[in-house]
């Protein structure tokens, strides 16, 4: 809960641009701030809500990026603990979960590679911020006044969101960290997160999203605008660290799909692949006209990609809630998570690379579509090369083939009592 001093920006006046969720990704910040410059929106009206380090693989090089440009920016659970020097990156992941397994890769990375000027930066961030527009005022906070880490959807119930507003006297909530865009009205209030900017929002498309509010009297309309920026360098960027990042968010930036949907409500996580319109997004709020150019896809709410229907009960999207198994036993869904992470994870008598060749290999022995897809990625993150994947899947083959054969002496013995 808000115990803090919040500060105040002011009365601001114009476009306004929000945006939130960089993730260390350089190259969508920069298209970003020439997007900014080409609309003649100055610094002071931008503002960010914090996670500015994270997924990508340049922290430090955003944060000075962010720093240079002078906009507004809040301090997401990211930038607190690593300011802080906590060693886990706060993102309210549930313990064994794939976020909370790819977080521990990603955050010890920015840990690593923020240096001094960044930490500086980041001392100087408040945890929320306001100002004044159209005539409301305006909160800025990353999850609720409650959490930083609380995460907040268009699905979440209004009675969670009146709290901050309650709690905050805002008639308008800009917030962050679910990284998936959305507005909410209701009562005259209206509730805005402009999504990631930094990664794509589960849509089936490499773009990202910030927001735009325009003064208009007393409205006070926002316009949700994709960004389309150089996600193959981005995504270059993170293949060159494939053993200290996860490759599974590096195929995000080009496939606009999360790997998992473990943290997301049922309402969002069943419109993956769903393409977003910018039109729709805002129109519980009747936005005005903005400038820039808002996506307005005429065939809105289309699956773009090709998503193949399944002729069996399998289906791919459980690997991405695996860690959902613990809802209806905890205690011994965590006692499996636990294990589990300590059987496969880090180097002990196995090393971590020939831990994950093993299960690629049982993987295809026992015909698990989950596991092959979970280990694949596994192995590659651990260092290990095609060949060997290859080799491993062989050895599986062939043992598999072994136990097979050995069955034939059984068959010879038959044989030979039904015959002699």
């Amino acid at each position: 809960m808000t115990t803090h001093r919040v500060p105040e920006v002011g009365r601001l006046h114009g476009p306004v641009l929000l945006f939130g969720g960089i993730y260390s990704n350089l190259e969508a910040l920069t298209a970003l701030r020439e997007r900014a410059d080409a609309l003649g929106i100055a610094p002071g009206n931008v503002i960010c809500t914090g996670d500015t380090p994270g997924y990508c693989a340049d922290p430090e090089a955003c944060l000075n990026v962010l720093e240079d440009w002078g906009v507004h920016s809040i301090a997401g659970n990211v930038e607190i603990n690593l300011r802080d020097g906590v060693d886990d990156c706060g993102c309210n992941f549930s313990d064994g979960s794939r976020c909370d397994m790819f977080a521990r890769l990603w955050y010890a990375y920015a840990r690593a590679e923020v240096q001094e000027r960044g930490l500086s930066y980041m001392r100087t961030l408040p945890r929320e911020l306001e100002f004044t527009h159209g005539g409301r005022r305006v909160r800025v906070l990353h999850g609720s006044v409650d959490h930083e880490s609380e995460f907040i959807w268009k699905s979440t119930p209004w009675q969670t969101k009146q709290r901050s507003f309650d709690v905050s006297g805002a008639d308008v909530i800009v917030g962050g960290h679910s990284g998936l865009p959305f507005a909410d009205a209701r009562d005259g209030k209206l509730w805005i997160n402009t999504g990631a900017a930094g990664m794509p929002a589960n849509d089936g498309t490499p773009r990202t999203w910030y927001a735009i509010l325009s003064d208009d009297g007393d409205r006070l309309p926002v316009s949700f605008y994709a960004l389309d920026y150089d996600y193959r360098k981005a995504k270059e960027k993170m293949l060159r660290h494939r053993t200290r990042l996860p490759l599974s968010y590096a195929a995000t930036l080009s496939t606009g799909v999360w790997d998992n949907t473990e943290i997301m409500p049922p309402t969002e996580a069943s419109r993956e692949g769903i393409a977003y319109d910018a039109a729709i997004l805002a129109s519980d709020t009747a936005p005005a006209s903005a400038p820039g150019t808002a996506t307005r896809n005429p065939k809105s709410e289309t699956r773009t990609r090709n998503l193949t229907t399944m002729n069996s009960y399998s289906d791919p999207k459980d690997l991405r809630t695996f860690g959902k198994i613990t809802e209806w036993q905890e205690e011994m869904g965590g006692k499996f998570f636990d294990w589990y992470s300590n059987v496969t994870e880090g180097d002990t008598a196995l090393t971590e690379r020939e831990k994950a060749l093993i299960a690629l290999a049982v993987s295809h022995a026992i015909q698990c579509s989950y596991c092959i897809d979970a280990y694949t990625t596994n192995s590659l993150q651990a260092g290990a090369d095609e060949e060997q994947m290859m080799e491993a899947v062989h050895v599986a083959a062939a043992v598999k083939a072994g136990t097979t054969l050995i069955y034939a002496r059984q068959m010879q013995r038959q044989v030979e009592k039904v015959t002699m």
